[in-house]
């Protein structure tokens, strides 16, 4: 078993029972000891079914940090909200231009309060016009962090979008239907759960990396999703696959 092997299948198990709001923020604080984080947050940017924007927030930060950010306006200016609102991939706080005079206010703050030196936020963009931002940070150092970040990568990647497809079960009035997945999607996508490429899955399936690469598409667009970490989080939830192969 590799590092957080164990905490990221329990934490599948524990999402696939949660029912609503109150839930998910106490296992969001759940996160925090079974990863060695300092924080975790989930912010709903914009959900279909509600009109009103950042909906949903779920946060383990202190709230005078809340309070301080609210009142300085730090969203306009933080980094991480703006290249949030673009990427499709992970961002890695230390690759953030932190020069500019009120990004370095804000992050020096953020450390102030605790907030923590390193952080990794995953974007989330849904197939009905949803998006959110899913932020962990941690008081590694950067030569740990360098280790620990391909593991959170791993894992956070898939968590993220679990913990959104719960959110729009709460919110989403109307889930867009979904296509059955073929033998050859679900074996593919199991492994993916596992944390394998494409290299080791198409060797694993005796079929072509092309092939894989085909069976991914496919699946992505009979479960509405944008990306790998979308349909993988899509798929658990749903029970079409498990969270773990032998």
């Amino acid at each position: 078993m590799g590092m957080f092997d164990n905490e990221f299948d329990t934490s599948l198990v524990e999402l696939e029972s949660i029912t609503d709001e109150p839930e998910l923020r106490a296992f969001i604080n759940r996160l925090l000891p079974r990863y060695g984080l300092r924080h975790a947050v989930y912010h709903a940017v914009s959900l279909p079914s509600v009109a009103k924007p950042n909906p949903v927030l779920v946060l383990t930060y202190p709230q005078q940090w809340v309070d301080r950010y609210i009142e300085q306006n730090y969203f306009n200016v933080d980094p991480v909200v703006t290249a949030g609102a673009t990427s499709l991939l992970p961002i890695d706080w230390t690759s953030l231009d932190k020069s500019p005079r009120p990004a370095k206010r804000v992050f020096g703050e953020a450390i102030e309060f605790g907030i923590g030196r390193q952080g990794l936020s995953f974007p989330v963009r849904g197939a009905v016009g949803d998006h959110a931002l899913f932020t962990i940070t941690a008081d590694a150092n950067d030569h740990d962090w360098s280790l620990l970040k391909r593991h959170y990568l791993r894992d956070f990647q898939v968590l993220a979008h679990f913990v959104h497809g719960k959110v729009l079960d709460f919110y989403l009035e109307d889930p867009t239907p979904i296509k059955p997945l073929s033998p050859r999607e679900r074996e593919c996508l199991n492994w993916a759960a596992r944390g394998k490429t494409n290299k080791v899955i198409a060797r694993q399936l005796n079929i072509s990396e092309r092939v894989v690469r085909a069976y991914f598409e496919s699946a992505r667009h009979k479960l509405n999703c944008l990306n790998r970490g979308h349909v993988l989080a899509r798929a658990v939830s749903l029970r079409l696959i498990g969270p773990a192969v032998d």
